[in-house]
């Protein structure tokens, strides 16, 4: 089968489209036929060699996958050839006292922190059975590669963790990549007033759309400045961070006293410097959120059935053309996701 690896650390020049065995499954295992790949930033990092995940090449990416069984290996029950599946993100015991409270990314069994699987940038790959969600068949298969990541960790980040509720003001951080606007999507069918921020005037219109109330351009406006005039000196009740850097700092800054902040990620900055003393005296919280569960992929995956939510697909690719897709979400140029098909 054809499958993008690469056999170095480095940029988007180190993907090779190359011809290697097909998978088999193993017992309680099953072959996907893969239809469709989307990309994620953390593609980026295991490449580049900094996910500080344990990677060695040939390393083939991809771990966010939509297709349908080809084959089942031994000991599998409930599957059959012919079921549209998507695996869930994170390997877990499913034994612990968070697996077994619906905490599943907290899994305590040694060396949980790993993916159910990877290899989405291929015609195939194989899965354990114990790991797959069913994918309704109303959804496309470009809709729901797109959809686990970015809504079940907006899901995650806004109502499991950050607890936004209905009335409250909560500022997105750059609504224009996947997870972004997928929280834009779901903060405000929760009733919450959405202010956005963007690199562009071009992304902010598009977030508009999916019911953003106001827009803040980071890279023109005064982000602190703005969130303020827009809520009367009162701050946002939640801030959405996943970018890091400077804009870290700022949704921390555009936080109303007794306000929330939480995160995911930082590719603009992992490391940022940190000023206690306003911190403590206007009693702010600082959140962190890691993937999402299960059931919360159940409920977006239903929401998109309903219509309800729309995952976005900025453009898909062959997988011929993996390396483009990589530079063209490393440049920032897309509103919502980039799709792999083979």
């Amino acid at each position: 089968m054809k499958a993008v690896r690469f056999h170095e650390f480095g940029g988007a020049d180190v993907l090779k489209l190359e011809d290697v065995e097909e998978p088999t499954p193993g017992p309680g295992e099953v072959t996907i036929d893969i239809a469709a790949c989307a990309l994620n930033h953390f593609d980026v990092d295991i490449r580049e060699g900094i996910s500080r995940f344990p990677v060695e090449p040939p390393f083939t990416l991809g771990i966010e996958v939509v297709g349908r069984i080809s084959a089942v290996g031994e000991g599998v029950e409930g599957w059959q050839i012919g079921d549209r599946v998507m695996p869930f993100l994170m390997s877990h015991c499913g034994e612990c006292r968070f697996c077994l409270t619906g905490r599943e990314s907290l899994c305590l069994a040694p060396g949980f922190i790993s993916f159910t699987t990877t290899g989405g940038y291929a015609e195939k790959l194989a899965c354990p059975a114990s790991h797959l969600i069913r994918v309704p068949e109303d959804l496309s298969d470009d809709a729901a590669a797109a959809l686990q990541i970015a809504f079940g960790t907006a899901w995650h980040m806004l109502f499991t963790r950050g607890g936004l509720r209905a009335g409250e003001t909560v500022l997105i951080n750059s609504v224009g990549s996947g997870i972004g606007s997928a929280a834009v999507q779901l903060a405000h069918i929760a009733g919450a007033t959405v202010i956005g921020t963007a690199s562009t005037d071009e992304k902010l219109a598009r977030a508009s759309e999916l019911g953003m109330d106001h827009g803040i351009n980071h890279q023109t406006q005064d982000v602190v400045q703005e969130v303020m005039r827009l809520t009367d000196d009162r701050g946002a009740d939640l801030a959405y961070e996943h970018v890091g850097g400077e804009l870290f700092q700022k949704a921390l800054d555009s936080l109303g006293k007794d306000g929330r902040l939480v995160t995911c990620g930082a590719h603009s900055g992992e490391v940022v410097p940190f000023d206690i003393i306003p911190f403590f005296r206007t009693q702010k919280s600082i959140i962190g959120s890691f993937v999402y569960t299960r059931d919360e992929v159940g409920k977006v995956l239903e929401l998109a059935r309903q219509g309800k939510i729309t995952p976005l697909v900025h453009k898909t690719f062959p997988l011929s053309e993996a390396a483009e897709a990589m530079q063209t979400m490393e440049r920032r140029e897309h509103f919502g996701k980039l799709v792999l098909k083979p």
